[in-house]
């Protein structure tokens, strides 16, 4: 390890104790959060210029900025299928009344398709309103067809699993390897999983109480402990903004940047068109807007600088819950099929848009109305299932190009700035999940306006402890 190395960890170090002597004062989480996204640019930055013809030093720092970024998003990741698990185990057996999971399901999924099919609409507008298209992106960046090879073994992969064999596969055929992430669809076959278990224990409350109230005590420690670990690891989120952001900064390919600008600056036209979106939903179902995103700015801007859904998720679901009232049942639900369902970003704006990019040179006109009807209907539908990690959706461009015909050499050269609008797209996604969350409180009336309306932003216990 070289000197410059170790004076960049110092440095590091040193921001990572202002962070946390903010902490230690009480210093409101959503502006830590901020200040660590900010001084997380600015370290970038700094790396970036001082060491520009020596970036083997900046490669060698960034080794070990990894450790508290990714080792923070790993504690993340480590926590969603067991949270999960437990929460929508605990979802179902506090149910009372009338109460219907069912109804809920359905809701959830209904307003994600809803919100997907329309941020498709706004990828296709944003596309051939800046006037994009393959053959000028060709231009730009070489031959279309190159790198194409490279991705013909994920497109069989991914056309050797139609529609119903997707839904097949949330039913796992091993629960514990579902837990341990692995089969087609992970996340929603443990959701699957969960449901089936907190329904079996629902149906003997009555008629075997002893063992109903016994495996209640046993879900409720799991639940608590559970809990206590996703506090710990919820302080430690600033820190982690921190080295992911400056990773970012310090190593993104800024020749790709200026090379296919114009793509970028389409796709965050649409992001925030959908935003805006969000947030006649938010008027419509009664929030105020402003008092929503002042609650969900450290959540989103952890997906921001993560690019990971189903890491975020832990944030989400205690977003949803402690500073805004929705219900647990609800807050659990919608963030956990959020995370492979209906991802606004990921799922729909992107693939709407590499589609209206290629349609043109295929003598298409993306925006008439049948073939336009067609490629929403197919994304909205191919949205199930996509993986809540960052490279999502480079999958779900791969099922919509393949299902359309069209050629998927695109997708290659779009990765050299895929992480630069994979960060916006991931926070659209996670905030697709949470407007679901309010939607649903709303219609079934499981929201306390009153905790949502409260001045306080950042109180809940997994920031504050």
């Amino acid at each position: 390890m070289g000197l410059y190395v170790v004076i960049n960890i110092i440095i590091l170090l040193l921001i990572i104790g202002v962070l946390y002597a903010m902490q230690k004062k009480h210093i409101n989480f959503t502006y830590r959060v901020l200040s660590a996204l900010i001084l997380g640019l600015a370290l970038g930055f700094v790396l970036r210029t001082i060491y520009a013809s020596n970036m083997e030093v900046v490669n060698q720092t960034i080794v070990w900025y990894n450790v508290v970024g990714n080792g923070y998003v790993r504690l993340l990741q480590m926590l969603v299928m067991p949270l999960i698990f437990v929460s929508i185990t605990m979802a179902l057996i506090n149910i009372k009344g009338d109460s219907n999971v069912g109804k809920m399901t359905i809701i959830i999924i209904a307003v994600l398709m809803i919100t997907t099919a329309i941020s498709a609409l706004v990828g296709f507008l944003t596309a051939k309103g800046f006037g994009l298209d393959a053959s000028k992106l060709e231009s730009i960046v070489g031959d279309i067809s190159k790198g194409a090879s490279n991705y013909e073994g994920k497109l069989e992969q991914f056309s050797s699993r139609p529609v119903p064999q997707q839904l097949l596969d949330i039913i796992p055929t091993n629960p514990f390897a579902a837990l341990a992430g692995m089969g087609g669809s992970p996340t929603l076959s443990v959701v699957f999983f969960a449901a089936l278990i907190g329904s079996a224990a629902l149906g003997l409350r009555k008629k075997k109480t002893d063992i109903f109230d016994f495996f209640y005590k046993i879900m409720q420690s799991l639940h608590d402990v559970i809990m206590k670990v996703v506090a710990f690891v919820m302080r430690l989120t600033p820190f982690g903004v921190l080295a992911l952001m400056a990773k970012f900064m310090a190593t993104s390919d800024l020749n790709a940047f200026a090379q296919l600008g114009q793509f970028l600056i389409a796709s965050y036209v649409s992001i925030f068109i959908m935003l805006i979106v969000h947030s006649i939903i938010l008027i419509i179902f009664g929030y105020n807007p402003i008092k929503y995103y002042s609650k969900s700015f450290a959540t989103l801007a952890f997906a921001f600088s993560s690019r990971t859904s189903a890491g975020t998720l832990p944030l989400t679901v205690s977003t949803l819950k402690d500073k805004m009232g929705i219900s647990e049942g609800v807050s659990n639900l919608s963030a956990s099929l959020a995370v492979t369902i209906g991802q606004n970003g990921c799922a729909g704006i992107y693939p709407a848009m590499v589609i209206a990019m290629i349609a043109p040179t295929m003598g298409i006109n993306p925006l008439e109305p049948s073939f336009l009807i067609k490629s929403i209907v197919i994304i909205a539908i191919g949205s199930f299932g996509i993986a809540g990690v960052g490279g999502g959706a480079t999958n779900a461009a791969l099922i919509t190009l393949s299902a359309l015909g069209f050629p998927v050499g695109l997708v290659a050269v779009l990765l050299g700035i895929e992480p630069l609008i994979d960060m916006g797209r991931t926070m659209l996604n996670v905030n697709d999940g949470m407007i679901t969350a309010a939607a649903t409180g709303k219609i079934l009336k499981e929201v306390d306006m009153d905790k949502f309306n409260s001045n306080d932003t950042g109180t809940s216990e997994a920031e504050v402890m």
